[in-house]
């Protein structure tokens, strides 16, 4: 051991003296040195157990716990037990004394006052001789532990002479695997355990001197049973260190999946192969994942594990049919898996003759739980559907039978009062002044409103009821005819600036009425704006194309879109705009019948745009 170790030493000093404590400080100071004090037993115990000590000069005569009883307590704590301990006194220096001291451990008996000199090589020696013995432990446990990671090992772990390529150790795992003692392989040449083919190879390595070497071979045990190995090697000098592990589990796994990747690739189902005997030879992820086994848990198993008891006598049949030659395709039968679950399964088998005449049986099965449990909600599901159309249809037929009734009845006395109106006006037109015949002209222009309501709300109920088509619409010719009607028989300022519109599908008379309703509005709604103007457009995209109306008129609050598409909603006074607040309902209720979308963008007094989309691909026809 070094002096510089020696110096990093750290020694515990207890006296209950502290100048006595100083002076043995400074005796033995030296730099880096770490010095510990205590002044009492309680506390020298304290410390010892808190700290790594590597000498400790324990005071003998010290009120309370004496030195001795200190000494004593140290050596039977396991922590403690190996510090090395000099006593000093001043007092009890009889023989007596001293023997007690080394009774109790101590390796040395101090007499104060102390010679410098004998303290300084007392302490530089035990100090050594304690710090050599350390390492020597620590050397010797990393030397057992080394030794049980070699033989514990469960690969060969060994140095093969290259000049000869014999074996001169091996640890325990050799006899394992490959059942010789250590004592009848050193010496010996790799020859005795390798196929000929093989130590060709193995010794073509040994020419090129890499510093590193990695192969297979094939070898041989001592009952000459053939199996793999994996050999790993460190080469120094002329000695190869060597870890060979035993691969014959996973060659034979490698032959198997190859077997099985004739019947099957990739799979989601379970797929694996079993011999004769029902034992299990692979096993796929699909099958790790369907029955919850590992391939690990799975090659320990037979199939039997996998099949529940009142099918095994089927399943066992069913293998001899396979092993006889016979195909079995989609077989539907149930298996269990490791938590117990019953699944319901397709079962599909085939016989496999490998190159050594063993026979066993590929095994490819699919889950069909899911399939069968959704076929039975499908048809509870379908039942039920057809119990809602019959009293769909019933309620459908109600609710027509009671709008044309409605309808009736709400027109009687709207055409009596009308009637009425025009009597009294004709009848005493000469009579009337200004102010009544203001009055009769709002009665008939309410009445007329309350029958165009009656008309929209009809429209309105018919168009849950009927189906759509789904044909072929030029919108730019149907828009253009309709602004062309619109200037015949409305008189309006607005600017109309058409661009591009795209074809689409749909019934032409519905989306015809979505024009009349989103330009009509446009026009209402920009008329009190000093030069007004309206844009219409649409925009291709991937799934559907985008129409739109954009004017510069009103507009409205974002804040209340949500109500704009809903029936009698309205955001602005019937003294304002007029309408009966359907029209947009009904552009919704159209554009949803043929799969579509409707939404608007607005600013209060900057302006408003209508959108809706339609699908460029035709939806089947929906029936609401």
């Amino acid at each position: 051991m070094d002096s510089r170790t020696i110096n990093n030493a750290t020694i515990l000093l207890v006296d209950d003296r502290s100048e006595n404590i100083l002076v043995m400080e400074e005796l033995l100071a030296k730099e880096g040195r770490k010095f510990l004090k205590a002044n009492d037993g309680d506390e020298a115990l304290r410390l010892a157990l808190r700290n790594e000590i590597d000498l400790i000069i324990l005071d003998v005569q010290m009120p309370g716990m004496d030195g001795f009883e200190v000494a004593g307590v140290l050596k039977s704590r396991r922590q403690t037990k190996d510090i090395p301990i000099i006593f000093a006194s001043a007092v009890k220096k009889d023989s007596e004394f001293v023997i007690k001291g080394l009774e109790e451990g101590a390796i040395d008996y101090l007499y104060k006052p102390l010679d410098p000199a004998i303290t300084r090589a007392k302490v530089d020696i035990l100090l050594t001789l304690h710090l050599q013995k350390k390492e020597l432990i620590e050397k010797n446990a990393r030397l057992e532990k080394s030794d049980l990671l070699i033989n514990n090992s469960a690969d060969i772990i060994g140095i093969i002479d290259t000049e000869k390529l014999g074996f001169e150790e091996v640890n325990r795992a050799f006899t394992k695997i490959l059942g010789y003692e250590p004592e009848e392989v050193y010496g010996t040449s790799l020859a005795k355990i390798i196929h000929p083919e093989d130590l060709k190879f193995v010794e073509q390595q040994r020419q090129r001197y890499d510093d590193r070497l990695s192969f297979e071979t094939r070898s041989y045990t001592k009952s000459n049973n053939q199996l793999w190995l994996q050999w790993n090697i460190v080469n120094k000098g002329d000695k190869w260190f060597f870890n060979a592990r035993d691969i014959t589990t996973v060659k034979e796994a490698e032959r198997i999946r190859n077997l099985l990747a004739i019947i099957v690739k990739q799979s989601r189902d379970a797929t694996y192969i079993h011999n004769r005997h029902g034992d299990i030879l692979s096993w796929n992820e699909g099958a790790q994942q369907m029955y919850g086994y590992t391939e690990t848990e799975a090659l320990t198993m037979k199939i039997w594990h996998l099949i529940p008891h009142d099918l095994q006598q089927e399943a066992q049949k069913l293998t001899q049919y396979v092993l006889e030659g016979e195909r079995l395709e989609s077989h539907e039968t149930k298996r269990i898996t490791k938590h117990r679950n019953i699944l319901d399964v397709l079962v599909s088998s085939a016989l496999i003759n490998d190159s050594n005449g063993e026979q066993s049986v590929a095994v490819t099965e699919r889950d069909v739980t899911k399939e069968k449990q959704a076929g039975e909600q499908i048809r509870q599901l379908t039942i039920r559907l057809q119990n809602n159309i019959i009293q769909l249809e019933a309620a459908n037929q109600e609710l027509e039978s009671f709008s044309y009734s409605v309808s009736h009845d709400l027109r009687a006395p709207l055409r009596a009062v009308s009637g009425y109106a025009n009597i009294l006006e004709e009848s005493y037109a000469k009579n009337l002044d200004e102010e009544a015949r203001t009055v009769f002209g709002t009665i008939q222009r309410n009445v007329k409103r309350m029958g165009q309501l009656i008309d929209d709300l009809l429209d309105f109920s018919r168009l849950g009821r009927n189906e759509v088509p789904k044909l072929p619409v030029n919108m730019m010719q149907l828009v253009e005819k309709i602004i062309t009607e619109i200037n015949q028989s409305t008189s309006y300022k607005a600017t109309v600036n058409i661009h591009t519109l795209f074809p689409a599908h749909g019934d032409q008379a519905l989306l015809r009425q979505v024009w009349i309703n989103l330009i009509s509005n446009a026009i209402k709604y920009s008329s009190k704006s000093n030069e007004p103007w309206i844009e219409i457009g649409s925009i291709q995209e991937e799934d559907e194309t985008i129409f739109y109306v954009k004017d510069n008129g009103v507009g409205f609050d974002m804040r209340y879109a949500d109500k704009l598409f809903g029936v009698f909603q309205r955001l602005h006074g019937i003294r304002e705009f007029e309408g009966t607040g359907i029209g947009l309902a009904i552009v919704k209720r159209i554009i949803s019948k043929h799969g579509g979308r409707v939404w608007a963008e607005a600013e209060v007094n900057k302006g408003a745009t209508f959108y809706f989309s339609l699908p460029n691909k035709v939806p089947a026809a929906k029936n609401w």
